[in-house]
Protein backbone atom coordinates (compact mmCIF):
# COMPACT_ATOMS: atom_id res chain seq x y z
CA UNK A 1 0.00 0.00 0.00
CA UNK A 2 1.65 3.12 -1.19
CA UNK A 3 0.65 6.48 1.55
CA UNK A 4 -0.24 9.99 -0.66
CA UNK A 5 1.22 13.03 1.01
CA UNK A 6 -1.67 13.93 3.29
CA UNK A 7 -0.64 17.63 3.82
CA UNK A 8 1.60 19.82 1.98
CA UNK A 9 5.01 19.90 3.40
CA UNK A 10 6.61 22.22 1.13
CA UNK A 11 9.65 22.17 -0.86
CA UNK A 12 12.80 21.19 0.80
CA UNK A 13 14.42 24.15 0.07
CA UNK A 14 13.23 27.73 0.68
CA UNK A 15 11.02 29.06 -1.95
CA UNK A 16 10.75 32.73 -3.50
CA UNK A 17 7.38 34.32 -3.06
CA UNK A 18 5.00 33.73 -5.74
CA UNK A 19 1.40 34.51 -6.71
CA UNK A 20 0.89 30.68 -6.78
CA UNK A 21 1.45 29.64 -3.00
CA UNK A 22 3.37 26.16 -3.93
CA UNK A 23 1.39 25.23 -0.39
CA UNK A 24 -2.03 25.93 -2.21
CA UNK A 25 -1.11 24.44 -5.58
CA UNK A 26 -0.27 21.39 -3.73
CA UNK A 27 -3.43 20.81 -2.16
CA UNK A 28 -5.77 21.30 -5.07
CA UNK A 29 -3.65 18.64 -6.77
CA UNK A 30 -3.77 16.45 -3.84
CA UNK A 31 -7.60 17.12 -3.99
CA UNK A 32 -7.77 16.68 -7.48
CA UNK A 33 -6.26 13.57 -6.93
CA UNK A 34 -8.59 12.12 -4.31
CA UNK A 35 -11.71 12.82 -6.05
CA UNK A 36 -10.60 10.82 -9.24
CA UNK A 37 -9.11 13.66 -11.28
CA UNK A 38 -5.92 12.25 -12.19
CA UNK A 39 -5.06 14.48 -15.55
CA UNK A 40 -5.61 17.55 -13.76
CA UNK A 41 -3.75 16.53 -10.48
CA UNK A 42 -0.95 15.14 -12.32
CA UNK A 43 -0.79 18.43 -14.32
CA UNK A 44 -0.34 20.30 -11.16
CA UNK A 45 2.27 18.22 -10.09
CA UNK A 46 4.51 18.83 -13.20
CA UNK A 47 3.86 22.61 -12.59
CA UNK A 48 4.83 22.44 -9.44
CA UNK A 49 7.84 20.55 -9.89
CA UNK A 50 8.88 22.48 -12.88
CA UNK A 51 8.80 25.28 -10.19
CA UNK A 52 10.25 23.86 -7.28
CA UNK A 53 11.74 20.90 -8.16
CA UNK A 54 12.83 19.61 -4.42
CA UNK A 55 9.20 19.53 -3.51
CA UNK A 56 9.29 15.78 -2.27
CA UNK A 57 5.70 15.34 -1.21
CA UNK A 58 4.85 15.92 -5.18
CA UNK A 59 7.02 13.26 -6.35
CA UNK A 60 5.75 10.87 -3.44
CA UNK A 61 2.09 11.46 -4.67
CA UNK A 62 2.42 11.70 -8.12
CA UNK A 63 4.04 8.29 -7.86
CA UNK A 64 0.64 7.19 -6.02
CA UNK A 65 -1.23 8.87 -8.69
CA UNK A 66 0.74 6.44 -11.50
CA UNK A 67 0.54 3.29 -9.78
CA UNK A 68 -3.04 3.69 -9.77
CA UNK A 69 -3.17 4.06 -13.70
CA UNK A 70 -0.44 0.98 -13.99
CA UNK A 71 2.70 3.05 -14.72
CA UNK A 72 5.04 1.84 -12.71
CA UNK A 73 8.55 2.40 -14.13
CA UNK A 74 7.57 6.06 -13.74
CA UNK A 75 6.34 6.07 -10.09
CA UNK A 76 9.24 4.25 -9.24
CA UNK A 77 11.47 7.28 -10.39
CA UNK A 78 9.52 9.71 -8.89
CA UNK A 79 10.20 7.92 -5.49
CA UNK A 80 13.51 7.97 -6.33
CA UNK A 81 14.34 11.47 -7.42
CA UNK A 82 12.31 11.96 -4.06
CA UNK A 83 14.39 9.55 -1.59
CA UNK A 84 17.59 11.46 -2.98
CA UNK A 85 16.29 14.61 -1.16
CA UNK A 86 15.35 13.03 1.89
CA UNK A 87 17.27 10.07 1.93
CA UNK A 88 16.02 8.98 5.87
CA UNK A 89 12.05 8.97 5.43
CA UNK A 90 10.20 5.49 6.06
CA UNK A 91 7.73 6.86 4.24
CA UNK A 92 9.39 7.14 0.51
CA UNK A 93 11.29 3.65 1.55
CA UNK A 94 8.37 1.80 2.23
CA UNK A 95 6.02 3.14 -0.73
CA UNK A 96 8.83 2.69 -3.04
CA UNK A 97 9.32 -0.91 -1.83
CA UNK A 98 5.64 -1.11 -2.75
CA UNK A 99 6.01 -0.43 -5.87
CA UNK A 100 9.00 -2.50 -6.81
CA UNK A 101 6.65 -5.35 -5.17
CA UNK A 102 4.19 -4.37 -7.97
CA UNK A 103 7.10 -4.32 -10.79
CA UNK A 104 8.57 -7.71 -9.26
CA UNK A 105 11.77 -6.62 -8.52
CA UNK A 106 11.14 -8.75 -5.21
CA UNK A 107 14.83 -8.40 -3.85
CA UNK A 108 15.07 -4.84 -4.25
CA UNK A 109 11.88 -4.36 -2.70
CA UNK A 110 13.08 -6.25 0.60
CA UNK A 111 15.45 -4.30 1.10
CA UNK A 112 13.84 -0.86 0.76
CA UNK A 113 11.14 -2.29 3.50
CA UNK A 114 14.27 -3.44 5.59
CA UNK A 115 15.65 0.12 5.43
CA UNK A 116 11.80 1.91 6.21
CA UNK A 117 12.04 -0.66 9.09
CA UNK A 118 15.84 0.29 10.25
CA UNK A 119 14.19 3.99 10.04
CA UNK A 120 10.91 3.65 11.77
CA UNK A 121 9.72 -0.18 13.56
CA UNK A 122 6.14 1.05 14.10
CA UNK A 123 5.19 1.89 11.02
CA UNK A 124 1.84 -0.12 10.30
CA UNK A 125 2.16 0.41 6.50
CA UNK A 126 5.61 -0.81 6.46
CA UNK A 127 4.52 -3.91 7.72
CA UNK A 128 1.44 -4.23 5.50
CA UNK A 129 3.61 -3.42 2.49
CA UNK A 130 6.34 -6.09 3.72
CA UNK A 131 3.46 -9.06 3.99
CA UNK A 132 2.39 -8.27 0.41
CA UNK A 133 6.19 -8.77 -0.32
CA UNK A 134 5.91 -11.89 1.39
CA UNK A 135 2.82 -13.55 -0.04
CA UNK A 136 4.29 -12.35 -3.29
CA UNK A 137 6.86 -14.73 -2.95
CA UNK A 138 4.80 -17.53 -1.87
CA UNK A 139 5.48 -16.80 1.51
CA UNK A 140 2.21 -16.78 3.59
CA UNK A 141 2.88 -17.92 7.31
CA UNK A 142 5.52 -14.56 7.21
CA UNK A 143 2.74 -12.37 5.12
CA UNK A 144 0.37 -13.04 8.09
CA UNK A 145 2.64 -12.73 10.92
CA UNK A 146 3.57 -8.88 9.14
CA UNK A 147 -0.23 -8.35 8.66
CA UNK A 148 -0.61 -9.33 12.35
CA UNK A 149 1.62 -6.86 13.34
CA UNK A 150 0.58 -4.20 11.25
CA UNK A 151 -3.12 -4.66 12.88
CA UNK A 152 -1.91 -4.85 16.22
CA UNK A 153 -1.22 -0.56 15.65
CA UNK A 154 -4.07 -0.08 13.45
CA UNK A 155 -6.69 -2.92 14.71
CA UNK A 156 -9.40 -1.22 12.41
CA UNK A 157 -7.23 -1.46 9.24
CA UNK A 158 -9.81 -2.88 6.89
CA UNK A 159 -7.90 -3.32 3.91
CA UNK A 160 -5.15 -4.86 5.98
CA UNK A 161 -7.52 -7.70 7.96
CA UNK A 162 -8.68 -8.32 4.25
CA UNK A 163 -5.15 -9.23 2.95
CA UNK A 164 -4.44 -11.39 5.95
CA UNK A 165 -7.65 -13.12 4.84
CA UNK A 166 -6.03 -13.83 1.62
CA UNK A 167 -3.05 -14.91 2.39
CA UNK A 168 -4.36 -17.47 5.26
CA UNK A 169 -6.71 -18.95 2.72
CA UNK A 170 -3.32 -18.96 0.41
CA UNK A 171 -1.92 -21.05 2.60
CA UNK A 172 -4.48 -23.66 3.09
CA UNK A 173 -5.90 -22.37 6.52
CA UNK A 174 -9.59 -21.98 4.97
CA UNK A 175 -11.01 -22.46 8.70
CA UNK A 176 -9.60 -18.91 10.10
CA UNK A 177 -9.11 -17.68 6.14
CA UNK A 178 -13.10 -18.07 5.38
CA UNK A 179 -13.60 -16.77 8.94
CA UNK A 180 -11.52 -13.30 8.17
CA UNK A 181 -13.01 -12.94 4.30
CA UNK A 182 -16.16 -11.75 5.41
CA UNK A 183 -13.68 -8.50 5.69
CA UNK A 184 -14.03 -7.14 1.94
CA UNK A 185 -17.91 -6.53 3.40
CA UNK A 186 -16.48 -3.36 4.85
CA UNK A 187 -14.01 -2.55 1.69
CA UNK A 188 -14.71 0.63 0.00
CA UNK A 189 -11.80 1.22 -1.89
CA UNK A 190 -13.16 0.89 -5.75
CA UNK A 191 -10.49 -0.70 -7.20
CA UNK A 192 -10.88 -3.74 -5.23
CA UNK A 193 -13.46 -4.16 -8.21
CA UNK A 194 -16.23 -6.20 -6.46
CA UNK A 195 -19.93 -5.89 -6.77
CA UNK A 196 -21.76 -2.65 -5.35
CA UNK A 197 -23.61 -5.12 -3.37
CA UNK A 198 -21.21 -5.91 -1.24
CA UNK A 199 -20.47 -2.63 -0.04
CA UNK A 200 -23.94 -2.94 1.33
CA UNK A 201 -24.70 -6.15 2.82
CA UNK A 202 -24.45 -4.97 6.23
CA UNK A 203 -27.03 -2.26 5.58
CA UNK A 204 -29.60 -4.97 4.00
CA UNK A 205 -32.93 -5.11 5.28
CA UNK A 206 -32.39 -9.18 5.92
CA UNK A 207 -30.56 -10.71 8.40
CA UNK A 208 -27.36 -12.15 7.52
CA UNK A 209 -27.27 -15.78 7.89
CA UNK A 210 -24.34 -16.94 10.36
CA UNK A 211 -25.29 -20.39 10.15
CA UNK A 212 -28.71 -20.37 12.17
CA UNK A 213 -31.39 -23.63 11.35
CA UNK A 214 -32.42 -23.13 7.89
CA UNK A 215 -35.02 -25.79 7.56
CA UNK A 216 -38.30 -24.41 6.29
CA UNK A 217 -36.59 -20.73 5.89
CA UNK A 218 -35.66 -19.30 2.30
CA UNK A 219 -32.06 -17.86 2.07
CA UNK A 220 -31.27 -15.35 -0.71
CA UNK A 221 -27.89 -16.19 -2.05
CA UNK A 222 -25.94 -13.92 -4.73
CA UNK A 223 -22.64 -13.70 -6.53
CA UNK A 224 -20.30 -10.80 -5.95
CA UNK A 225 -17.54 -11.06 -7.77
CA UNK A 226 -16.33 -12.81 -11.08
CA UNK A 227 -17.51 -15.72 -13.26
CA UNK A 228 -15.27 -17.90 -12.38
CA UNK A 229 -15.61 -16.99 -8.36
CA UNK A 230 -19.79 -18.29 -9.07
CA UNK A 231 -18.61 -21.28 -10.95
CA UNK A 232 -16.03 -22.42 -8.15
CA UNK A 233 -18.49 -21.33 -5.43
CA UNK A 234 -21.70 -22.74 -6.79
CA UNK A 235 -20.86 -26.09 -5.43
CA UNK A 236 -22.03 -25.05 -1.72
CA UNK A 237 -25.20 -24.16 -2.96
CA UNK A 238 -26.51 -28.02 -2.45
CA UNK A 239 -25.11 -28.02 0.63
CA UNK A 240 -27.28 -25.67 1.89
CA UNK A 241 -30.65 -26.63 -0.05
CA UNK A 242 -30.31 -30.00 2.01
CA UNK A 243 -30.26 -27.95 5.18
CA UNK A 244 -34.08 -27.63 4.26
CA UNK A 245 -33.83 -24.50 2.65
CA UNK A 246 -34.96 -22.65 -0.21
CA UNK A 247 -32.90 -20.97 -2.17
CA UNK A 248 -32.80 -17.55 -4.40
CA UNK A 249 -29.76 -17.24 -6.47
CA UNK A 250 -28.84 -14.15 -8.08
CA UNK A 251 -26.58 -15.14 -10.54
CA UNK A 252 -24.09 -13.04 -13.20
CA UNK A 253 -26.55 -13.10 -16.70
CA UNK A 254 -23.56 -14.97 -18.28
CA UNK A 255 -24.51 -18.23 -16.46
CA UNK A 256 -28.10 -18.32 -16.27
CA UNK A 257 -28.87 -20.64 -18.81
CA UNK A 258 -25.64 -22.86 -17.44
CA UNK A 259 -27.41 -23.07 -14.07
CA UNK A 260 -30.49 -23.11 -14.97
CA UNK A 261 -31.46 -26.86 -13.73
CA UNK A 262 -28.42 -26.35 -10.95
CA UNK A 263 -29.49 -28.59 -8.22
CA UNK A 264 -30.64 -26.77 -4.82
CA UNK A 265 -31.93 -23.37 -6.48
CA UNK A 266 -34.91 -22.81 -6.25
CA UNK A 267 -35.10 -19.58 -7.79
CA UNK A 268 -32.67 -17.93 -10.12
CA UNK A 269 -32.69 -14.52 -11.43
CA UNK A 270 -30.18 -12.24 -12.62
CA UNK A 271 -27.79 -9.97 -10.48
CA UNK A 272 -29.53 -6.40 -9.85
CA UNK A 273 -33.08 -8.20 -9.37
CA UNK A 274 -34.84 -6.64 -6.27
CA UNK A 275 -34.49 -7.33 -3.36
CA UNK A 276 -36.69 -10.53 -2.49
CA UNK A 277 -38.72 -12.20 0.45
CA UNK A 278 -36.45 -13.87 2.43
CA UNK A 279 -35.26 -15.12 5.57
CA UNK A 280 -31.70 -14.26 5.56
CA UNK A 281 -29.45 -13.39 2.76
CA UNK A 282 -25.22 -13.80 1.91
CA UNK A 283 -22.99 -13.10 -0.80
CA UNK A 284 -21.82 -16.33 -2.25
CA UNK A 285 -18.06 -16.63 -1.58
CA UNK A 286 -19.51 -16.71 2.64
CA UNK A 287 -21.26 -20.02 2.77
CA UNK A 288 -17.99 -21.66 2.55
CA UNK A 289 -17.53 -20.27 6.12
CA UNK A 290 -21.00 -20.35 7.39
CA UNK A 291 -20.35 -24.33 6.31
CA UNK A 292 -17.06 -25.02 8.11
CA UNK A 293 -15.43 -25.60 4.94
CA UNK A 294 -11.42 -26.73 5.28
CA UNK A 295 -9.31 -28.67 3.33
CA UNK A 296 -10.09 -31.97 4.90
CA UNK A 297 -14.03 -31.55 3.94
CA UNK A 298 -13.74 -29.51 1.02
CA UNK A 299 -16.37 -30.52 -1.53
CA UNK A 300 -14.58 -31.43 -4.69
CA UNK A 301 -16.53 -34.60 -7.06
CA UNK A 302 -16.96 -32.88 -10.54
CA UNK A 303 -19.06 -32.42 -12.40
CA UNK A 304 -21.07 -30.38 -10.91
CA UNK A 305 -22.28 -28.37 -13.55
CA UNK A 306 -23.95 -30.28 -16.77
CA UNK A 307 -23.89 -28.76 -19.88
CA UNK A 308 -27.66 -29.13 -21.92
CA UNK A 309 -27.23 -32.21 -24.34
CA UNK A 310 -27.31 -29.84 -27.22
CA UNK A 311 -25.58 -27.45 -28.92
CA UNK A 312 -22.33 -26.12 -31.22
CA UNK A 313 -20.81 -29.01 -32.82
CA UNK A 314 -17.10 -28.91 -32.58
CA UNK A 315 -15.86 -29.30 -35.98
CA UNK A 316 -13.03 -31.58 -36.71
CA UNK A 317 -10.59 -31.68 -39.82
CA UNK A 318 -9.79 -35.37 -40.99
CA UNK A 319 -6.63 -36.88 -39.49
CA UNK A 320 -7.22 -34.62 -35.62
CA UNK A 321 -5.08 -36.74 -33.32
CA UNK A 322 -6.40 -33.95 -30.44
CA UNK A 323 -7.99 -31.21 -29.76
CA UNK A 324 -7.36 -28.52 -27.66
CA UNK A 325 -9.25 -25.64 -26.51
CA UNK A 326 -6.82 -22.28 -25.87
CA UNK A 327 -7.41 -19.07 -23.76
CA UNK A 328 -4.73 -16.37 -23.00
CA UNK A 329 -6.24 -13.86 -21.33
CA UNK A 330 -8.77 -12.77 -19.00
CA UNK A 331 -10.62 -9.70 -18.77
CA UNK A 332 -8.39 -6.47 -19.04
CA UNK A 333 -10.05 -4.44 -15.92
CA UNK A 334 -9.11 -7.52 -13.58
CA UNK A 335 -6.74 -6.20 -11.27
CA UNK A 336 -3.91 -8.80 -11.94
CA UNK A 337 -4.59 -9.05 -15.43
CA UNK A 338 -1.10 -7.87 -16.32
CA UNK A 339 0.33 -10.81 -14.30
CA UNK A 340 -1.91 -13.80 -15.28
CA UNK A 341 -2.70 -13.22 -19.02
CA UNK A 342 -0.30 -13.53 -21.74
CA UNK A 343 -0.06 -12.94 -25.24
CA UNK A 344 -1.30 -15.14 -28.23
CA UNK A 345 2.35 -15.53 -29.55
CA UNK A 346 3.80 -16.87 -26.66
CA UNK A 347 0.88 -19.52 -26.51
CA UNK A 348 2.00 -20.08 -29.70
CA UNK A 349 5.16 -22.34 -28.64
CA UNK A 350 2.16 -24.66 -28.33
CA UNK A 351 1.16 -24.90 -31.82
CA UNK A 352 3.79 -26.45 -34.04
CA UNK A 353 2.66 -30.46 -32.83
CA UNK A 354 1.16 -32.66 -35.84
CA UNK A 355 -1.94 -33.90 -36.12
CA UNK A 356 -3.24 -31.60 -32.94
CA UNK A 357 -6.20 -29.02 -33.89
CA UNK A 358 -5.73 -25.84 -31.40
CA UNK A 359 -9.50 -23.84 -31.57
CA UNK A 360 -9.84 -20.61 -29.35
CA UNK A 361 -12.38 -20.20 -26.87
CA UNK A 362 -11.29 -16.67 -26.26
CA UNK A 363 -13.68 -13.84 -25.33
CA UNK A 364 -13.64 -10.05 -25.03
CA UNK A 365 -11.45 -7.88 -26.27
CA UNK A 366 -8.77 -9.89 -26.60
CA UNK A 367 -10.88 -12.75 -29.19
CA UNK A 368 -9.53 -10.08 -32.12
CA UNK A 369 -5.36 -10.92 -31.51
CA UNK A 370 -6.48 -14.05 -33.65
CA UNK A 371 -6.75 -12.00 -36.62
CA UNK A 372 -4.16 -9.37 -35.30
CA UNK A 373 -1.03 -11.90 -35.66
CA UNK A 374 -2.51 -13.54 -38.49
CA UNK A 375 -2.72 -17.01 -36.54
CA UNK A 376 -6.18 -18.23 -38.05
CA UNK A 377 -4.08 -20.78 -40.07
CA UNK A 378 -3.34 -22.48 -36.63
CA UNK A 379 -5.88 -22.03 -34.32
CA UNK A 380 -9.76 -22.25 -35.13
CA UNK A 381 -11.91 -19.16 -33.81
CA UNK A 382 -14.83 -20.97 -31.68
CA UNK A 383 -15.90 -17.61 -30.48
CA UNK A 384 -19.17 -16.58 -33.25
CA UNK A 385 -20.50 -20.00 -31.78
CA UNK A 386 -19.91 -18.78 -28.16
CA UNK A 387 -22.81 -16.44 -26.84
CA UNK A 388 -22.70 -17.05 -23.20
CA UNK A 389 -21.00 -20.20 -21.09
CA UNK A 390 -23.06 -22.93 -22.13
CA UNK A 391 -21.77 -22.85 -25.81
CA UNK A 392 -18.09 -22.40 -24.07
CA UNK A 393 -19.55 -25.67 -21.61
CA UNK A 394 -20.33 -27.52 -24.55
CA UNK A 395 -17.24 -27.24 -26.82
CA UNK A 396 -14.81 -28.03 -23.79
CA UNK A 397 -16.82 -32.00 -23.32
CA UNK A 398 -15.60 -32.26 -26.99
CA UNK A 399 -12.30 -30.98 -26.11
CA UNK A 400 -9.41 -33.36 -25.35
CA UNK A 401 -7.95 -30.87 -23.10
CA UNK A 402 -8.06 -26.98 -22.49
CA UNK A 403 -5.11 -24.91 -22.47
CA UNK A 404 -6.15 -21.50 -20.52
CA UNK A 405 -4.70 -18.70 -17.58
CA UNK A 406 -6.51 -18.53 -14.71
CA UNK A 407 -9.73 -17.08 -15.75
CA UNK A 408 -13.52 -18.32 -15.76
CA UNK A 409 -12.53 -21.24 -18.78
CA UNK A 410 -10.49 -22.98 -16.02
CA UNK A 411 -13.50 -22.94 -13.86
CA UNK A 412 -15.77 -23.79 -16.21
CA UNK A 413 -13.63 -27.10 -17.38
CA UNK A 414 -12.84 -28.13 -13.53
CA UNK A 415 -16.76 -27.64 -12.75
CA UNK A 416 -17.32 -29.86 -15.71
CA UNK A 417 -15.08 -32.84 -14.45
CA UNK A 418 -12.73 -32.03 -17.89
CA UNK A 419 -8.95 -32.04 -18.15
CA UNK A 420 -7.07 -28.64 -18.14
CA UNK A 421 -3.54 -27.07 -17.71
CA UNK A 422 -4.05 -23.77 -15.93
CA UNK A 423 -1.29 -21.27 -16.49
CA UNK A 424 -0.60 -20.00 -13.29
CA UNK A 425 1.45 -17.07 -12.80
CA UNK A 426 4.55 -16.15 -10.21
CA UNK A 427 1.79 -14.86 -7.88
CA UNK A 428 -1.23 -16.82 -8.09
CA UNK A 429 -4.40 -16.10 -6.80
CA UNK A 430 -5.40 -17.53 -3.54
CA UNK A 431 -7.35 -20.24 -4.53
CA UNK A 432 -4.36 -22.48 -6.40
CA UNK A 433 -2.71 -22.45 -3.05
CA UNK A 434 1.40 -22.61 -3.35
CA UNK A 435 3.97 -25.23 -4.76
CA UNK A 436 1.73 -27.72 -6.11
CA UNK A 437 0.62 -28.77 -9.37
CA UNK A 438 -2.97 -30.24 -8.17
CA UNK A 439 -6.10 -28.51 -6.77
CA UNK A 440 -8.33 -29.62 -4.62
CA UNK A 441 -11.05 -27.52 -6.18
CA UNK A 442 -11.06 -29.45 -8.92
CA UNK A 443 -9.10 -33.00 -9.15
CA UNK A 444 -9.10 -32.67 -13.23
CA UNK A 445 -6.92 -29.94 -13.77
CA UNK A 446 -3.43 -29.26 -13.85
CA UNK A 447 -1.59 -26.59 -12.45
CA UNK A 448 1.58 -25.37 -14.47
CA UNK A 449 3.49 -22.79 -12.61
CA UNK A 450 5.80 -19.85 -13.44
CA UNK A 451 8.89 -20.50 -12.13
CA UNK A 452 9.71 -17.23 -12.25
CA UNK A 453 8.37 -13.59 -12.71
CA UNK A 454 7.00 -13.38 -16.14
CA UNK A 455 8.47 -16.18 -17.03
CA UNK A 456 5.68 -18.18 -19.57
CA UNK A 457 8.09 -19.27 -21.84
CA UNK A 458 8.70 -22.32 -19.42
CA UNK A 459 5.34 -22.53 -18.73
CA UNK A 460 4.65 -22.64 -22.50
CA UNK A 461 7.35 -25.42 -23.09
CA UNK A 462 5.80 -27.29 -20.03
CA UNK A 463 2.56 -27.71 -21.12
CA UNK A 464 3.99 -28.78 -24.97
CA UNK A 465 6.17 -31.30 -23.25
CA UNK A 466 3.32 -32.81 -21.88
CA UNK A 467 0.92 -32.66 -24.99
CA UNK A 468 3.75 -34.22 -27.02
CA UNK A 469 4.34 -37.17 -24.45
CA UNK A 470 0.68 -37.69 -24.32
CA UNK A 471 0.71 -38.31 -28.58
CA UNK A 472 3.39 -40.78 -28.31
Amino acid sequence: MSEPAQRAAGPTAAAPATQADPRQLFAAANERQRTGDRAGALALYCDLIERFPTYVDVYNNAAVLLKAERRIPAAIACLKRAIAYVPQSAILHSNLGNMLWLAQEFDAAMAEFRLALSLDAARPETYHNLGLLHFALGEHAEAVECYDRALAIVPMNRTIAWDRALALLASGDYERGFAAYDARFDLEDPQFGFDPKLRSVRNTPLPLWQGEDLAGRTLYVYAEQGIGDTLQFARFLPLVAAKDARIIFDSPPELLRLLHNFPGIAELRPMGSQLPAADFHLPLMSLAHRLGITLANLPARVPYIAAPASGPVLPRPPGTRATIGLVWAGRARHANDQNRSLSLEEMLGLCDLPGVQYYSLQKGERADDLAAIGARILVRDLGPAIHDFVDTARFILQLDVVVTVDTAVAHLAGALGRPAFVLIPYTPDWRWLGKREDTPWYPTLRLIRQPAPRDWKSVISSVRDRIARALK
